[in-house]
């Protein structure tokens, strides 16, 4: 054992030659002596979430590639380790308890990051996130967060008179200080487990990139509804999450491939995203989006040398 008084120099010396220090290693060694089952975790979160999307103990089998004996199992191991019950049956029917119900979203939400994080679609650089997402279809995602404090350095006039606009305001959407960028942003409002698009900027990003149209079809929908759905969605309902919840306000550089008109080629984009919270009259939480299309962007292990710049057309880089 180490004396306590060497203990801070023995973790510190750890770090430095990237090695887990003395009470990380404990605590993991703590966690893995707790229950044998930990090493299943991920098999016993697919058998809880698919059972919980399903309700029906055979079409999970089927779904999974299991037994009833090996998902009946899982759920017992998850309720017992967490003291608390998933599912009740009635009549051979299985049906969420509240606790089951509250807990889905977050399991899925272990797995996704979790096969992310195994693809090396999503990490961290300097304690900031950076993700990358590609799908069959041809849609590209690559988006790297930045302290706000970037915004001075290369982002366009527009979001720096809305980093301004969002501190005058106090966060209040219907201040007059936010009149000046009320045009250019869209905002969302908590909606169970996604966000709803509530407004639409007429002179938005999504305005000039889809069409007036196209964009005003948002409106009333949840993030995986909308002319922009994907499967990098997870991804933006945890950023908008962590802004509503933690950290109020995001600054991300962003790289895209997505069509202007359905039916069309996937076109690469890019943009810088200030993410920030607000409130409506009411006091109830927002969160509102203002994207300036932008070829200033830098995210990590991207090279964009060859990929054509966005269209000039497209382009928000003027001041107001």
């Amino acid at each position: 054992m180490f004396p306590a008084s060497n203990l801070f120099s023995y973790n510190s010396m750890m770090y430095k030659h990237g090695i887990a220090p003395i009470f990380v290693l404990k605590k993991v060694t703590r966690l893995m002596s707790q229950s044998q089952h930990q090493s299943i975790l991920f098999e016993m979160l697919r058998s809880f979430t698919t059972l919980a999307y399903t309700l029906n103990l055979s079409k999970a089998v089927r779904i999974l590639g299991s037994t009833r004996q090996t998902l009946r199992r899982h759920i017992d191991i998850l309720e017992e380790i967490r003291g608390e019950k998933l599912f009740e049956v009635q009549d051979r029917q299985y049906h969420l308890t509240e606790t089951g119900s509250q807990s889905l979203k977050e399991a899925g939400s272990l797995l996704e990051r979790g096969e992310a994080w195994l693809e090396g679609r999503i990490k961290t650089v300097d304690g900031l996130s950076l993700v990358k997402y590609d799908d069959e279809d041809g849609f590209s995602l690559y988006s790297q967060q930045y302290p706000v404090t970037r915004i001075w350095e290369d982002s366009p006039p527009l979001l720096r008179h809305g980093l301004k606009a969002w501190v005058d305001a106090k966060a209040q959407l219907e201040h007059p200080a936010m009149d000046k960028i009320a045009p250019y942003t869209n905002v969302y409002r908590k909606h169970k487990n996604s966000w709803l698009c509530v407004r639409v900027g007429e002179q938005s990003s999504i305005a000039r990139w889809l069409g007036p149209v196209w964009a005003k079809s948002a409106i009333g929908c949840v993030l995986e509804e909308d002319p922009m759905s994907c499967g990098a969605d997870l991804f933006t309902i945890e950023n908008y999450d962590r802004v509503s919840q933690e950290t109020s306000i995001r600054l991300d550089h962003v790289f895209v491939r997505l069509p202007r008109k359905e039916g069309e080629k996937p076109q690469s984009a890019r943009y810088q995203r200030l993410l920030f919270r607000c409130f409506f009259p009411d006091g109830n939480s927002a969160v509102a989006t203002l994207i300036a299309i932008t070829n200033k962007v830098d995210i990590a292990g991207l090279d964009l040398t060859g990929i054509p710049l966005t269209p000039e057309d497209a382009l928000m880089e003027f001041d107001l």
